[in-house]
């Protein structure tokens, strides 16, 4: 078991990661129903929604608030999540593989199992909970943060990373190859 943190000292020469700086408009609550393939949810809060096996694929979510909902099985390929915070998400076995995500912060999630091959993050901090068998393998991330995080056999397989950060964290067996 390996513990991660900040490497590089300040005045070095690197610069560390730009962090998202999320500032949600007065939220709507989520109506409910299941996620659309291509739909568009805007200014919305979901609360304890249970999105299990539910298709969202190529959805975007903009300034949203995710509390507490469950993804085992969510298919959400080529998803936009723009603006938004993702707070205790719970599953296993989520895709969203070739997804973006911009100003986005996750916190506290409790994940097995995600595919984000191919996506893009861009300003994301990852902060607290455990993800096992994250998949980020040929993803793009620039100014990301990974902080007080337990990672469990991650894969950044041949991903290009640009200003990320591992703080706090305890990383197992991660893939860093290519």
């Amino acid at each position: 078991m390996a513990r991660a943190s900040r490497a590089v000292k300040a005045g070095a020469g690197v610069k560390g990661a730009r962090r998202p700086e999320v500032r949600l408009p007065e939220l709507e609550p989520f109506g409910g129903g299941e996620l659309e393939p291509d739909g568009d949810y805007d200014g919305l809060r979901f609360t304890e929604v249970d999105f299990v096996g539910q298709d969202g694929g190529g959805a975007r979510f903009m300034d949203c608030a995710l509390t507490g909902c469950a993804v085992d099985g969510t298919r959400l390929r080529r998803a936009r999540v723009l603006d938004s915070v993702l707070t205790g998400l719970r599953g296993v076995g989520t895709d969203l593989g070739s997804a973006t995500f911009r100003d986005v912060e996750v916190v506290d999630a409790r994940l097995g199992g995600v595919q984000l091959h191919g996506a893009v993050l861009e300003r994301v901090v990852f902060r607290g909970g455990k993800i096992d068998y994250l998949n980020l393998r040929e993803a793009r991330l620039r100014d990301v943060v990974f902080e007080g995080c337990v990672l469990v056999e991650p894969d950044f397989g041949q991903a290009r990373l640009e200003r990320v950060e591992f703080v706090d964290c305890v990383l197992r067996e991660a893939d860093f190859s290519g």
